[in-house]
């Protein structure tokens, strides 16, 4: 038949050995299986026969420790011989990896962790395949015990020999990962930055690697984590405290948990502490940018002075609400880079440039390299995102249709950088109409906007960090895709909503929105929701408190 491999059957031979192992393989697993009291010996020659021939069997490995556990004498050197010749016919067998190192855990062990017997084994395994991720595992725990310029050297060895060894440069990522804590070069001492000669070497490897082969990604994947090594710690960014809500607000740099009964995250109110507990905007116990805490009455003769501090970081953040505020808020000055790339940390601006220069350079050689076009834009968005947004749209335009199966992650890095240029020109309010944006990223700074348009973009749905807006009275989200409001959490402050022109179909969808205690007027222009029978009537029983318009 057409399409169809010829495959000449088994001659005799090979049937009948295959016949005979079969018959081996279920006597032993009957003698083990289907017996009791058999000597730890037996037991040992039994699954060793049939480990042999398929070391996937987890039966007979956890049948084999209980044997050797009952054993005397030092029988690890035999054990690791025998699980070697287990890994030569499956390199990859999760049984045979876990006995090795069930083994070497022993007591008296023959081989301690960190021996060349171990290292030797997995440089011969990783010569046959560079991707053995079990291998790279055992070795990465044997490296604890070893000069790790030896261990630099054998993945830089690796590197020579092929550049797209992904596991090679992760492997070396993580050696460098001891390096937290020392200084950068400049006296700065900053946790986890490079030291700078240690840098220079990494990035002459990247160097070389990219110009070898600017299409390959695993280099240039490599040279955004080292650059990415020193990124802030999440800290508090921004205090709310809202008198007709009665809530405080606490919006971070980056989402935390905070634990309910022993939380980090403490406030005071004039000097007494605010018993909680504390919860999450977005409504779900996971780490959240916003995290409320229910006030007591603040006075309303005198001034209500409130205190957060959050562990980690120790500072002291102070609001003052005074007589005849409804709302108060402190926020933190903002940081370019860290809008644009927040992982870059303290990175030295020199660096940057010259790793901008050699990007460059590339790119006169290889315009479509996906990975030189990515790390192009992010670092120009982080050095000059203002001067160069019209060359960072053109590569982000060309990284789009060089990858056109990322492009949904194209479009997210560029929804990222049209939101942070806008929010560095926000005052209370901010238009972001018709950016083709899929996402809303870095709500958390966007926490003083009164008023928000986001029509004429590709958003399905309401942001989950929606609830970080606690000062936001007008939100336009016409021309876009969305089909129900879905989880995003009641904004406390909100009257208008605008969801024109949105696939709007069902009442229902819109249901959600009951609970938003301010919510005065909804726009549905030209949604389904206008046409479909019985939807206006449906939709006004729902939200009987709201002014809702279809035209």
């Amino acid at each position: 038949m057409h399409g169809r491999l010829k495959l000449r059957p088994p001659d005799a031979a090979r049937r009948r050995q295959r016949e005979e192992k079969l018959r081996h393989y279920r006597e032993a697993m009957d003698a083990l299986l289907g017996e009791l009291g058999v000597p730890p010996a037996q037991v040992l020659s039994l699954t060793g026969s049939v480990l042999a021939a398929n070391p996937d069997v987890g039966t007979c490995w956890n049948l084999r420790r209980r044997a050797l556990a009952a054993l005397g004498g030092d029988w690890v050197p035999s054990e690791l011989s025998f699980v070697a010749q287990c890994l030569a016919v499956n390199p990859k067998s999760y049984g045979a990896w876990h006995q090795r190192r069930w083994a070497l855990a022993r007591p008296g062990a023959a081989a301690p962790p960190g021996g060349r017997e171990e290292l030797a084994l997995c440089e011969r395994l990783l010569g046959a395949d560079p991707r053995n991720f079990h291998a790279w595992e055992h070795r990465r725990a044997l490296a604890v015990q070893q000069d790790a310029e030896a261990e630099l050297a054998f993945a830089g060895a690796l590197l020579s020999r092929d550049f797209s060894n992904f596991s090679a440069w992760h492997h070396r990522l993580r050696l460098l990962a001891p390096a937290r804590g020392q200084g950068t070069g400049t006296g700065t001492g900053t946790a986890g930055a490079l030291p700078a000669p240690r840098l220079r070497e990494e990035l002459e490897l990247v160097q070389n690697a990219v110009f070898t082969d600017p299409t390959d990604q695993s280099a240039w994947v490599y040279l955004r984590c080292i650059l990415s090594r020193a990124p802030p710690p999440p800290r508090v960014i921004c205090v709310h405290v809202d008198r007709e809500d009665a809530t405080l607000a606490v919006i971070f740099s980056r989402p935390v948990k905070v634990n309910p009964e022993h939380p980090e995250l403490t406030a005071t109110l004039d000097g007494s502490a605010l018993p909680g507990p504390w919860r999450s905007a977005e409504g779900r116990p996971r780490p959240s940018h916003t995290w409320l805490c229910d006030l007591p009455a603040p006075p309303t003769e005198s001034p209500a002075h409130l205190e957060v501090t959050w562990a980690p970081d120790s500072a002291l953040r102070e609001v003052t609400l005074h007589p005849g505020e409804d709302e108060a808020w402190w926020q933190e000055p903002i940081v370019e880079r860290e809008l644009f790339w927040p992982e870059l940390g303290v990175a030295d601006t020199q660096v940057l440039q010259e790793q901008v220069q050699m990007c460059q350079e590339l790119l006169e050689l290889e315009p479509q390299s996906r990975g030189c076009l990515l790390t192009l834009a992010l670092l120009l968005a982080a050095l000059e995102p203002r001067g160069r947004a019209r060359e960072i749209r053109e590569h982000l335009a060309t990284l789009r249709d060089a990858d056109p199966l990322r492009a949904g992650f194209v479009a997210d890095v560029r929804s990222r950088f049209e939101a942070a240029l806008a929010v560095l020109g926000a005052g209370e309010g901010l238009s972001l109409s018709n950016k083709g944006l899929t996402s809303v990223p870095l709500l958390e700074r966007m926490s003083a906007l009164t008023r928000l348009e986001l029509p004429g973009n590709e958003l399905r749905a309401l942001p989950a960090a929606l609830g970080t807006l606690r000062r936001l009275t007008e939100l336009d989200l016409s021309g876009n895709h969305v089909t129900e409001v879905g989880a995003a959490p009641p904004l406390p402050r909100l009257r208008l909503l605008r969801l024109d022109r949105n696939p709007i179909g069902h009442a229902p969808a819109l249901a959600p929105l009951a609970a938003w205690p301010r919510l005065a007027l909804l726009g549905l222009a030209d949604t389904p929701l206008g046409s479909a029978p019985g939807g206006p009537a449906q939709l006004a029983e729902l939200l009987p408190g709201v002014d809702v318009t279809f035209s």
